[in-house]
């Protein structure tokens, strides 16, 4: 971890407004960690983290946070971009083939909408938006079955 906090800080000192900040947790981390053990999630994680850069602008700033969150900041985004890429990576994820894993994500998405507002503190807020996300997509029919298969 950690990396996100230097970026976090170089987007507090330029004081960038707007930005979009999302939050992006790995669906069922543990999940696989517990039925396939640490190669299968770590490599569950670098495909994540792979997908979430590759659907990235260069100009995104996207830190690991936890073991399986991470958190990605849109400067000065356009409508709907963040949206956008929120669609792209969830779309790239569940259309990931493979014998073992099955990557989803459940993303949040919260704006900072001026120049005095702190991104470390619209964190939580788009983390809530996350876990909402969430719900929604564990609940999605079809979820558990690609999950154990």
């Amino acid at each position: 971890g950690g990396g996100l906090g230097l970026a976090v800080d170089v987007l507090e000192m330029q004081e960038t407004a707007p930005a979009a900040v999302i939050c992006a947790n790995i669906n069922d981390w543990k999940f696989v960690y517990d039925h396939f053990g640490n190669e299968e999630s770590d490599r569950l994680i670098k495909t994540v983290a792979g997908l979430i850069r590759k659907e990235a602008k260069e100009e995104y700033l996207i830190g690991r946070v936890d073991g399986d969150v991470f958190e990605i900041v849109i400067p000065t985004p356009e409508d709907g971009e963040a949206e956008e890429y929120c669609r792209r990576m969830q779309e790239k994820c569940e259309s990931f083939e493979d014998p073992k894993i099955a990557p989803s994500v459940a993303c949040g998405i919260v704006y900072k909408t001026n120049v005095e507002q702190s991104i470390r503190k619209l964190l939580p807020d788009a983390e809530y938006e996350m876990f909402n996300n969430k719900f929604e997509l564990k609940n999605a029919p079809g979820y558990r079955a690609r999950l154990e298969k």
